[in-house]
């Protein structure tokens, strides 16, 4: 077929699933008004937009602005939806590690960075077992133990990061290449405190984690935070990262590697190893109660059914803060992370409000908090909504969105999963300036799914894609992007800088607009695909005889 009568097929199949006006307001989001967003929202009077900080509150205040300012409504009679938390910061702390020999040396915060998530101001410890438990996997589905009814109770369970690389019968239990809920950090601090063990160390590698030490060896420094919900979180005396350096002197106090840890952790017959290893530590923690919030706003729907019925766009707002004084920076902007995913959601909803596009479901904008406390906003939203949890249908996340450049593809985690992965291939496939290429997650290994704000709305039953940066550049980008992440993820220097090019961006969100005109018109409600994990959640949710 000759190129324009291509060109005349897509546009004309496009133009029979959007109207007219929707293609004007998709063209209203642009990257020098999501630019401008970032450039506020990372500008060093936030603070870094840590949870419960000043900066955060002003950073929200903004946001609600924009919202109202654009013309969407508040949700339940309010821009702001209050969260309670609990935090806690290490003022003072000593750790020891004791083998056979004495003294096993360590460097805080860069082989070996500790806190305590227990919720008490006086942290002390003698003498403490350390005792290697492998994956520290318990899953019945795989017929999976790690334990085997070891006795945890009293003791420091060290564990690997990661699911087990596991193939029987020519088939990868687990996720495979993709990393499930068990290979997660956090499953594994749950792990030990379901144990009643007195402490968790969790071993880094930068393959196993999917980041560098240099993400998380600040970990004991920052605040920690929690919410006071029943069955959240983690309390436990003791919480560390151990680098992989130390991790393997600890090895070797039962002669081993960590190479033939890894090995021998990948057996259905591997059992918990206790090391000649012993922790004592006292620790003085700073505990304080206090609130942040989550910013949302509604465009509502049409139809006067399905208007009750929510399609949610979300992104986190809040960042890490200020860590350390003394020279240098020590603000740490966010303007990748999540600036920019906050700034691209606010010129959606400005798309819908200024282009007058009224779907027949209402399209929420939620302004998450506390994200890199452990997604806190997004969970205290799902656990306490505003309006019925069943009328929340769909969630689009985004968080750290393109900043390269133009592609030909984009990644969306989590669309093989539910109805919103077609409905999104559907999208970009007829997308008016050219088709665009859906892609997986492009790191598997990283379980980028379980590590935003998508998972806690997955969890609850509520569809869910994570929106993700594509590969293929039109115009190859002077710096690769996995690179670009790595010197930027988690860094004082996450600042706007001259590698920022914000086409691809602007491309992506306004696929990201049609995929939620698309799903707010649809008559059926998204759903799970048959046979995933969330699928009960959502049967729950909407009845057991709820069908797709």
């Amino acid at each position: 077929m000759h190129l324009s009568r291509k060109l005349l097929l897509v546009t004309t199949v496009t133009h029979c699933l959007f109207a007219q006006d929707a293609f004007k307001a998709m063209e209203l989001i642009k990257a020098k008004d999501i630019l401008a967003g970032v450039q506020v929202l990372s500008a060093d009077d936030m603070e870094g937009r840590g949870a419960g900080t000043a900066g955060e509150r002003k950073a929200a205040e903004w946001i609600a602005e924009q919202f109202k300012n654009a013309g969407l409504q508040p949700v339940s009679g309010s821009y702001f939806q209050e969260i309670e938390m609990v935090g806690f910061r290490k003022v003072k702390g000593s750790l020891s590690l004791t083998g056979a020999s004495g003294d096993i040396p360590f460097v805080d915060d860069e082989t070996l960075t500790y806190w305590s998530s227990s919720q008490k101001e006086q942290v002390a410890m003698a003498n403490a077992p350390l005792v290697f438990v492998g994956y520290g996997v318990e899953a019945p589905e795989y017929g999976w133990d790690d334990f085997k009814g070891f006795d945890a109770t009293g003791k420091i369970l060290v564990f690997l990061n990661n699911d087990p690389p596991v193939t029987e019968h020519g088939k990868s239990l687990f996720g495979g290449e993709a990393r499930t809920y068990y290979g997660r950090w956090t499953y594994k601090f749950e792990q030990a405190m379901r144990h009643g063990a007195l402490g968790a160390m969790v071993i880094h590698t930068t393959p196993s984690a999917g980041y560098d030490w240099s993400v998380i060896g600040h970990s004991g420094v920052e605040e920690g935070f929690s919410l006071p919900l029943p069955g959240t979180g983690f309390k436990l005396d003791l919480l560390a990262w151990v680098h992989q350096d130390l991790a393997q002197v600890l090895a070797a106090s039962v002669g081993e590697t960590l190479e033939s840890w890894f090995d021998q952790a990948k057996s259905r017959t591997f059992k918990p190893q206790p090391l000649p290893v012993k922790a004592s530590c006292e620790m003085t923690i700073q505990m304080r109660k206090t609130k942040t919030q989550n910013v949302m706003a509604v465009w509502p729907g049409s139809d006067p059914q399905l208007k009750n019925q929510h399609v949610v766009f979300s992104a986190h707002y809040d960042h890490i803060g200020v860590i350390g004084d003394g020279e240098g920076d020590h603000i740490f902007n966010g303007a990748w992370d999540n600036a920019l995913g906050t700034s691209s959601i606010i010129a959606i909803a400005k798309a819908f409000s200024k282009g007058k596009v009224t779907p027949k479901r209402s399209i929420l904008f939620l302004a998450c908090a506390a994200e890199e406390s452990g997604s806190l906003g997004s969970h205290w939203f799902v656990a306490r909504p505003p309006i019925p949890r069943s009328d929340l249908v769909a969630n689009i996340n985004i968080d750290m969105p393109q900043v390269l450049g133009l592609t030909r593809d984009m990644a969306a985690i989590g669309y093989e999963t539910n109805s919103l992965g077609q409905a999104l291939v559907d999208t970009a496939k007829s997308f008016p300036s050219g088709a665009v290429v859906i892609r997986g997650d492009v790191d598997p290994n990283a379980g980028s799914f379980y590590r935003s704000d998508q998972v806690n709305f997955a969890k609850a039953g509520i569809p869910a894609l994570f929106l993700n940066p594509g590969t293929d550049y039109v115009t190859p980008p002077a710096v690769a992007l996995v690179d670009y992440e790595a010197d930027k993820y988690h860094q004082a220097d996450d600042e706007i800088d001259e590698h920022w090019e914000l086409s691809g961006c602007e491309r992506d969100m306004r696929v990201a607009f049609l995929l939620a005109l698309r799903i707010a018109n649809q008559a059926q409600m998204p759903h799970w695909n048959p046979g995933n994990e969330f699928e009960a959640a959502w049967q729950a949710l909407h009845g057991s005889d709820a069908s797709p």
